[in-house]
């Protein structure tokens, strides 16, 4: 096109001008690639909100993940893991093991 250009028009440059011309030419290409994802001006308010509710209830969603996995770490920090679980059987006699058995109900 540089050359074709060059042979028609008697002041236009030729190559000096090949950069800058692939340079625009990447830019339409970019502009007409990226304009297939635009949102229509009249739903673009819609489309807004709607993909605005969806990263709140995202964001929520991993707000709680967090927070239970934060307070899942908090506890067994404070306990200590299984390795400090005591048992309070041991040293009990037989009946005062059922008695504690039959006063323990699950919840």
């Amino acid at each position: 096109m540089i050359d074709h250009l060059s042979e028609i028009v008697d002041e236009f440059p030729g190559s000096a001008n090949q950069t800058r011309c692939f340079a625009h030419t990447l830019n339409l290409s970019a502009k007409a690639i990226l304009k297939q994802f635009d949102v229509p001006k009249a739903k673009s308010d819609e489309v807004l909100d709607e993909a605005t509710q969806a990263l709140a209830e995202l964001a929520e969603d991993l707000d709680l993940e967090e927070r239970e996995e934060q307070e899942t770490r908090e506890i067994e920090e404070d306990s200590g893991g299984d390795q400090h679980i005591e048992d309070y059987r041991e040293g009990l006699t037989d009946e005062e093991v059922r008695e504690l058995d039959e006063s323990v109900q699950p919840v």
